[in-house]
């Protein structure tokens, strides 16, 4: 009786020890690349402007290929618009201040060159001095968005270091737009295994 106790704990190792891997590896000890970006975006109304801003990356969901990414951004965007009721048109910037969450799909997280996609959320914080009140109730108020997006990572060699250039669709209340990044990030974490030398 004995041996069949052994036999079965020996039997159900595999799957205690199966149970017990990570499912996900997320905060700050998870932090895996700091990137920072410029672009620019098309704006509804006619409007464009330059974008900056940076992420980082803040680890994996089930599985090292699904990445969580905090973001922040920050935009000016030009507005040339005609009031009907003030019989003027106004020209001038409004700015756009966001903050937002993004789950990233890798294809390859740990190749040369890594096509993925993404999507999330973001709060836009928004200002603006047109001197009317119309323009500057729809320009100076938070918003909330969404954003979908692709993009191609190529890692430099064996580096820490990557480059990234992707699109992406942002759909927020007044400021839905189509924006276009380029960028640069470290590795760190997971994300940087450098190859081993050959002797």
């Amino acid at each position: 009786m004995k041996w069949l106790r052994l036999g079965g704990l020996l039997a159900m190792m595999p799957w205690v020890s199966g149970a017990q891997e990570p499912v996900s590896n997320l905060g700050l000890p998870a932090v895996a690349a700091f990137g920072v970006h410029a672009g620019f975006a098309q704006l509804e109304r006619s409007s464009d402007g330059p974008e900056i801003g940076a992420f980082l990356d803040f680890g994996w969901l089930r599985g090292r290929s699904l990445r969580l990414q905090g973001e922040v951004a920050f935009q000016r965007a030009t507005l040339t618009e005609y009031l009907a009721l003030e019989d003027t048109t106004f020209h001038g910037d409004y700015f756009d201040l966001s903050l937002g969450l993004s789950a990233a799909w890798f294809v390859s997280p740990d190749g040369q060159v890594s096509p993925y996609a993404l999507a999330g959320v973001a709060v836009h914080a928004l200002s603006s001095t047109f001197g009317t009140s119309e323009l500057d109730q729809r320009y100076n108020a938070n918003r909330f968005g969404s954003h979908l997006g692709a993009g191609v990572r190529f890692r430099i060699g064996s580096s820490r270091q990557a480059v990234f250039a992707e699109a992406r669709r942002v759909i927020a209340d007044e400021v839905n737009r189509t924006v276009v990044r380029i960028g640069g990030l470290l590795l760190m974490g997971d994300l940087y295994r450098p190859r081993a030398r050959s002797r």
